[in-house]
């Protein structure tokens, strides 16, 4: 798990007040980051055209091609001057050493993206856009400097944006490189040292960066147990009862003691999974809304969802009804994993935001953030190409997931994950966490083609985590 910070240049000057480095020695640091990716990258007599912005980020790239210059065919292009203190420093530095400046685009096996950076907060010029379109249409290594050209702030993306393959970002992980909008154009992320350790660098901070090994599967390490150890998990069945057969698949293959579908529609149903029409006397968590319709009406629901204390987790259909918010103001632990539309329909029965699935891509921080400030018990799971979980002030970044989960019925099986490790003792909130990271992990090992995993396929690879 790592940190991600909205902003860094308050990071830089604690470094410059706390810890007596200059911005030179910062600089060099980042630039000497940025050269070893390219040597990492080229091969012997290898051509590297730097492409530099006039602030720091293209000192940031002049300094890496002074440093290359005596490896690599290094040349630097600068197409709207320097204006930066720093960047006319690093370019008398590079003139002293001949370092060629061409006056255009040449052919090259690899390209350095250092105009913008995290500083870019207004559209892109005609020119500028030009260039990047041009960058984006040779055959050959592309390296973003910080953040690739076209990401702003934010992590919109301003209508063209420089496709690196790695990612060379100063310093820490900055929000923006994780937007849904971004995820195309980043490549793979490296954090550069800037001169201190990371550890140093970073301040404390409550956004994160989900890995892999932070993955907690409920493995079984005593001898001496039985199902009822391991929770029993109620998931209501609904209108299109495909959609709660998964979710109470993927509880049972994740390691819930018991699962029972409840409720109308209760055809089909798996050998393993019990059925009743009513909730049972006894059980840990309720998983429900996937596929509900509006075959129950108010009275039912209330029945369902608000007569007992037990965990919710809550999807699709229930996300549109007015009985959300009688659950968030009575619940202490309720889970949510809308998708974007099933999102900006949850803000406006809350009375948060009136806005549509569109704006809630172009600022998913934001909203999730604000939906938090509402509602700071409850554990958020804003599914994207980038999943957003967030509880309180907390927000983790999953970002692990892939295309080949963008079929009906993968978030019924995420659902049902969260709701198996709830019943296993997990924390509402470790509970979105470890089953979302184990999701993408399903997707990623899944061997087949991308357009091809099923949800079935999902649930029978959870069995094999």
């Amino acid at each position: 798990m790592q940190k991600i910070f909205k902003e860094v240049k308050s990071l830089d000057k604690r470094c410059y007040e706390k810890l007596h480095l200059s911005e030179d020695v910062l600089m060099e640091q980042a630039s000497m980051a940025l050269a070893n990716e390219v040597r990492n990258n080229a091969k012997k007599g290898d051509k590297v055209l730097f492409v530099c912005g006039s602030g720091n980020n293209g000192a940031d790239g002049i300094a890496a091609a002074r440093i290359l210059v005596e490896e690599l065919d290094v040349s630097v292009y600068i197409p709207i001057g320097i204006k930066s203190q720093m960047g006319e420093l690093q370019l008398k530095r590079l003139r002293a050493l001949h370092v060629k400046v061409v006056p255009s685009i040449i052919d090259a096996d690899i390209y350095v993206d250092a105009l913008f950076g995290s500083g870019l907060v207004r559209d892109l010029s005609e020119n500028i856009s030009l260039i990047v379109k041009q960058l984006n249409s040779k055959k050959a290594i592309k390296i973003a400097c910080d953040i690739p050209t076209g990401i702003d702030f934010e992590g919109k993306v301003k209508f063209v944006c420089f496709e690196a393959d790695i990612t060379v970002t100063m310093g820490a992980l900055k929000e923006s490189l994780f937007s849904d909008d971004a995820k195309n154009f980043v490549g793979e992320i490296k954090v550069a040292n800037l001169g201190v350790s990371r550890k140093n660098y970073e301040t404390k901070q409550s956004s994160f960066f989900l890995e892999e090994s932070d993955l907690k599967l409920p493995y079984r390490d005593k001898k001496t147990v039985n199902k009822g150890d391991f929770g029993h998990v109620v998931v209501i069945s609904g209108h299109k009862e495909g959609a709660s057969r998964l979710s109470a698949l993927a509880s049972f293959n994740f390691g819930a003691g018991l699962v029972s579908l409840t409720g109308k529609n209760r055809n089909n149903i798996p050998l393993s999974i019990m059925s009743c029409e009513t909730l049972p006397k006894k059980f840990s968590v309720l998983v429900a809304g996937m596929g509900l319709g509006n075959i129950y009406g108010d009275e039912k629901l209330r029945d369902f969802l608000l007569l007992h204390e037990k965990p919710l987790v809550l999807d699709a259909d229930l996300l549109h009804n007015k009985i959300i918010k009688e659950i968030l103001q009575s619940k202490d632990e309720v889970v949510l994993t809308p998708h974007p539309k099933e999102f900006a329909s949850l803000l406006k029965v809350l009375g948060i935001a009136s806005i549509d699935a569109n704006d809630v891509q172009e600022q998913r921080f934001r909203w999730a953030r604000e939906f938090c400030e509402a509602y700071p018990k409850v554990v958020l799971v804003l599914k994207g190409a980038n999943t957003i979980i967030t509880q309180g002030d907390k927000l983790y970044i999953n970002s692990l997931g892939s295309a080949k989960l963008a079929k009906g019925g993968s978030g019924d099986v995420l659902a049902g994950m969260i709701g198996s490790l709830i019943a296993q003792n997990y924390s509402p909130l470790d509970a979105a966490l470890n089953a979302s990271l184990a999701h993408s992990k399903v997707a990623n090992e899944c061997k087949c083609a991308s357009f091809g995993l099923t949800p079935e396929d999902l649930c029978e690879g959870i069995k094999w985590l």
